[in-house]
């Protein structure tokens, strides 16, 4: 069973078919050749035939039939390649010189030429059976010239060529269909495995992964490692998923209570104390629209579709602005913004998307730094492009989690507490940066937080 299910398999069928295929068309090709060559050489036996024929006749004119005999006995005696056949008779059919016994009987005395197809039996001891190509001539006086050539040679020769060329072709196949059985065998063993594999992937292991071996050497264990990367980016976007819908849960479920405990309380207060609550019901609402609407705002930033709004700017000019935009916040919790910016900073950049970025990253370190402290606001030209960096003097955030803040409602569990928030401003920062072919990293600014946005270096 093992064995037909070999047979059935695609690389076999492919490999047999191919290997049929070349064989037809190699032998299709020594089939041309064949025809070819053989016509060549019936073309040039015929010429030589015919020049011969002419030759002899010739020597008639000067010196009649006896010259014409003599001439037939010189051409016999020589040593010469191709051997011809010659025969001269009389009106009545007797022999007059030549290599040949008696006029061939299916020649008839009009015939001028003699085909293959066409046999002379030679009358001697042996009685060997050849097939000629001939030329004839008839004289004044009723004599007859015959000049041949037989061929069996050749075509022993060819018949010979043509038999191995259909043995070898029938032996290519049969060995092509070993070879194919071979490589498929092989091919379902490594197939199986990956089968195996996938079947415990859909089982819901998304941690399982295809064996691999010779990396560099195979290109199918190359095709496996592509498919293991897939897989875990896959792993990664449904741990996202799973920690995005956590998440969700988590923060909504908290404003949707107040709202829900509102809303009941509305018909029991006094008609004074409604209005208030109603108020503070709005401003739930209102979060929980900000909330959904910097998750549309992200996507729409993470589908590219926001590139028709790039154009050359000045980095320096959009921090500047953004600084100034947030001095009154930060002066009212008595920090003081540091900007150490370069004169001119180009870059192709949609500004509305960079500056409500920074605007982010600038917000995060007033918010969490202490108050006295200090926000530093830089520009650094860097080998990749130019860097902006944004420095406070908070707690910062543990190495651990500085990949993990770039997700949509993540937050660090010290800062749910202590500060308002949705956990999507670093996710719209990443997306705009992304989007604009840059990077973002984290690092520690012993104390607090140091951001790093680089941008490709523009115009």
């Amino acid at each position: 069973m093992k064995l037909l299910r070999i047979f059935r398999t695609s690389l076999f069928r492919y490999t047999l078919n191919y290997m049929v295929g070349v064989s037809l068309a190699v032998f299709v090709v020594l089939a041309l050749v064949y025809g070819s060559y053989t016509l060549g050489f019936f073309r040039e036996l015929n010429s030589l035939i015919a020049r011969e024929t002419s030759a002899i006749a010739s020597r008639n004119a000067s010196g009649g039939i006896p010259a014409v005999s003599a001439s037939i006995a010189e051409r016999i005696q020589a040593p010469t390649f191709p051997r011809l056949f010659y025969l001269l008779v009389d009106a009545r059919g007797e022999k007059l010189a030549g290599n040949l016994a008696r006029w061939p009987e299916r020649l008839g005395p009009a015939e001028d030429w003699i085909g293959p197809g066409v046999a002379i039996r030679q009358w001697t001891e042996t009685g060997f059976r050849f097939e000629f190509v001939g030329s004839t001539t008839v004289f004044a006086g009723g004599e007859r010239l015959l000049v041949a050539r037989h061929y069996q040679d050749i075509t022993e020769y060819l018949r010979l060529t043509l038999t191995v060329v259909t043995q070898s072709m029938l032996a290519t196949i049969v060995l092509g269909s070993i070879g194919a059985a071979l490589l498929a065998l092989l091919m379902e063993r490594r197939i199986v495995g990956v089968n195996r594999s996938i079947a415990g992937i859909l089982s819901g292991d998304l941690a399982q992964r295809i064996p691999v071996v010779n990396v560099n050497d195979d290109d199918f264990a190359r095709l496996i490692v592509n498919f293991n990367h897939m897989l875990d980016r896959i792993e990664q976007l449904m741990e996202g998923v799973k920690q995005l819908s956590d998440n969700i849960a988590h923060d909504l479920r908290t404003p949707l209570t107040r709202l829900r405990n509102g809303l009941a309380s509305v018909e029991l207060d006094e008609l004074g104390e409604q209005r208030g609550t109603v108020a503070g019901l709005i401003e739930e609402a209102d979060a929980l629209l900000a909330t959904f609407s910097a998750l549309l705002r992200i996507a729409q930033i993470e589908s590219g579709n926001r590139r028709a709004a790039f154009a050359p700017n000045d980095l320096s000019t959009i921090l500047a602005d953004v600084c100034e935009f947030y001095e009154p916040l930060a002066a009212d919790r008595g920090l003081q913004i540091r900007m150490r910016l370069v004169p001119s900073c180009r870059a192709i950049c949609d500004r509305d998307l960079l500056f409500q970025a920074f605007a982010n990253l600038l917000d995060n370190a007033i918010k969490y730094s202490p108050p006295g402290g200090d926000v530093d606001v830089v520009i650094e030209e860097g080998a990749a492009g130019p860097e902006v960096v944004f420095a406070d003097q908070g707690p910062g955030i543990p190495a651990a989690e500085r990949q993990k803040v770039f997700q949509r409602f993540y937050r660090v569990e010290e800062s749910r507490s202590g500060h308002p928030g949705n956990g999507l401003g670093l996710s719209l920062v990443q997306a705009v940066v992304t989007l604009h072919g840059g990077r973002v990293s984290l690092s520690d600014n012993a104390p607090g937080l140091r951001v790093s946005v680089t941008l490709p270096r523009g115009g």
